[in-house]
């Protein structure tokens, strides 16, 4: 009896791994979004309409010039099907005509491709519409995301018994799943790059330790798919590779050493940066092809500006700070301590990374990114920042009198997060107009009267996009 006890207490991650995703898999299928593709495009909507468009033009109407939507009669960017940024070019092919770009790259289509053949074969098979929109290709994009959650939970799991306790696992997997905006994008938006993004980063790190301890070369292979994946969804995340460069650097010499082994192992360099380019090939060949030049920068008039970068607001404002709706990732900043004290090998990579990943994400001049619920470009890094999370509570978490209250703490800011998430799928929290009045005009209510919404609507304010895109300040935000 106690061997099969101490047993399930050795195996405490795994049970919480498959909790977790029982949880999600209950609540995505719960909210049913795929169930409105034919009325308001739940599922395959503003970004996702960029990330998927690549699918059904290549495999469905077999032009990715797009130039379909000016000829067949259909508006299809009111059906939120296809968006493209329209660009007046003088090309060869058609010097006097207009060229349609897809906005976002095609990293997220990669990923969708799997599930989007299934959904097509279903789709063709039965009642629905082959046209890459109806509820079949819905359904199996909510799918697709559960899948790579799982991957990268997976992982995750595995990257932090590396160094930490089952339990430590265990709490920071419940952690950065329950108690951040991943599990809104995971289960309300699951077609969104976010939980993908996290996924592949998560794997990345992981691979990134076993090819520097083993020196193995298919490690290697494994990183060059991994980054090239990882850049062909977002390529800001690029700034990961930061993670291999520094892991286990905390001297001058072992910096020294890192810098020597690539040189040492440039067969390996070789095949990760080869691997890279062949992965964003495609999109090389694309923006080639419809544009004419190798690069291309889809995102017209859209920038960042270092020269005025809004990381406090980023951080800590109402309208969409981090730590405002995600306020359990202050754990991160704070384990940064202990891994200096403790697991130094984590350190520099980790405290590095966040550093100009913050820098970077906060010079977008869109540094709210959109409506979304809190600061979703930070979600994609969360496999990373779980380390810290981990080394905070394998401290805390040591003693009585610390670990009480951390754990009653711990279950309030994870309590919050659930609540904050009910509130943004309500609309009680606002995608991108809140302030400091309307974020504590609502707090904790679950419930609105007539009167509520009527308060709420004028506590609002919207984002001033004209000045924010030329990179000036809007001058009337209230950021606290």
């Amino acid at each position: 009896m106690f061997q099969r006890v101490n047993t399930y207490f050795n195996s405490a991650s795994k049970i919480t791994f498959w909790l977790l995703l029982v949880i999600m898999i209950w609540t995505t299928l719960n909210l049913k979004k795929w169930k409105h593709a034919e009325t308001n495009a739940k599922i395959i909507t503003w970004d996702v309409t960029s990330y998927y468009g690549y699918l059904p033009a290549i495999f469905i109407h077999h032009d990715l010039s797009l130039d379909f939507i000016d000829t067949d009669g259909v508006n299809y960017s009111a059906k939120h099907q296809f968006w493209p940024e329209r660009l007046n070019r003088d090309l060869e092919r058609d010097p006097a005509g207009e060229i349609k770009v897809i906005k976002t790259t095609m990293g997220m289509s990669f990923m969708y491709a799997p599930f989007f053949f299934m959904a097509h074969g279903f789709a063709y098979l039965s009642k629905y519409e082959s046209n890459g929109f109806s509820q079949p290709y819905e359904f199996f994009l909510v799918l697709s995301c559960l899948f790579y959650l799982f991957i990268g939970l997976f992982f995750l799991r595995k990257l932090l018994l590396f160094t930490f306790s089952e339990w430590v696992t265990s709490l920071t997997m419940v952690t950065v799943l329950a108690g951040t905006n991943l599990y809104y994008y995971a289960s309300a938006e699951p077609a969104m790059s976010h939980a993908f993004s996290f996924s592949l980063i998560t794997c990345f790190i992981f691979q990134s330790i076993l090819w520097l301890t083993e020196q193995n070369f298919k490690r290697a292979v494994y990183l060059g798919l991994l980054l090239g994946l990882i850049v062909l969804i977002r390529p800001v995340n690029i700034l990961i590779f930061l993670f291999p460069l520094l892991y286990g650097v905390y001297t001058k010499k072992l910096f020294i050493e890192r810098m020597q082994f690539f040189i040492a192992k440039y067969l390996h360099i070789m095949a990760i940066v080869f691997l890279f380019f062949i992965v964003l090939s495609p999109q090389l060949v694309y923006w080639k092809y419809i544009t004419g030049s190798w690069l291309f920068n889809s995102y017209v008039n859209e920038r960042f500006y270092f020269n005025n970068q809004h990381i406090l607001e980023g951080l800590f404002s109402y309208r969409k700070g981090w730590l405002v709706y995600t306020p359990i990732m202050i754990f991160a900043f704070i384990g940064l301590l202990s891994l200096f004290k403790i697991h130094r090998k984590y350190f520099l990579s980790t405290a590095v990374f966040l550093l100009i990943n913050i820098i970077v994400l906060y010079s977008w001049w869109s540094w709210w990114y959109g409506g979304g619920f809190g600061s979703r470009p930070m979600i994609d890094s969360y496999g990373l920042l779980a380390i810290p999370i981990a080394s905070f509570y394998s401290v805390a978490l040591k003693k009585r009198f610390t670990s009480i209250p951390i754990l009653l703490i711990v279950a309030l800011l994870i309590a919050l997060n659930q609540i904050q998430t009910f509130q943004y799928r309500r609309c009680i929290i606002h995608w991108d107009a809140m302030t400091e009045k309307a974020y504590w005009g609502v707090f904790l209510k679950m419930e609105m009267s007539a009167d509520d919404w009527v308060c709420q609507e004028r506590r609002l304010q919207k984002p001033d996009q004209e000045k924010a895109i030329v990179g000036e300040d809007e001058y009337n935000f209230d950021p606290f």
